[in-house]
């Protein structure tokens, strides 16, 4: 069932994915990870950094994240928008958004939850 899940997410992300992030959910289908279960009470982790080109899948929850330091690449599954954020800027994801983020540079962000 995981392996489903993550190509109905593989596919649905393609459309409107950047090639490079595009590259790596096949690869990430391809080796057939199974994802950790999301659990209902599971905080949201904080505070991540990303190297150049490193991709972060956000989790299923409403959120906002805040780009401290580098730069994002941030796109969700359905829209057509893609958008980038630099250092001091935010974008606030919503419950059901099924979006990715990826490093354009060696990057910091920091999510709270909603």
């Amino acid at each position: 069932m995981a392996t489903e899940s993550i190509e109905r997410n593989i596919l649905g992300f393609r459309s409107g994915m950047h090639k490079s992030c595009a590259a790596y959910a096949e690869a990430a289908l391809a080796l057939r990870l199974t994802p950790v279960p999301a659990q209902e009470t599971a905080p949201v982790p904080r505070d991540h950094s990303l190297a150049a080109r490193q991709m972060l899948a956000l989790p299923d929850a409403p959120l906002t994240l805040r780009c401290l330091s580098g730069e994002l690449w941030l796109t969700r599954d359905g829209d057509i928008e893609d958008y980038i954020l630099g250092p001091g800027q935010s974008f606030s994801v919503r419950h059901g958004d099924r979006a990715a983020v990826q490093a354009l540079k060696p990057s910091r962000l920091h999510l709270v939850a909603a």
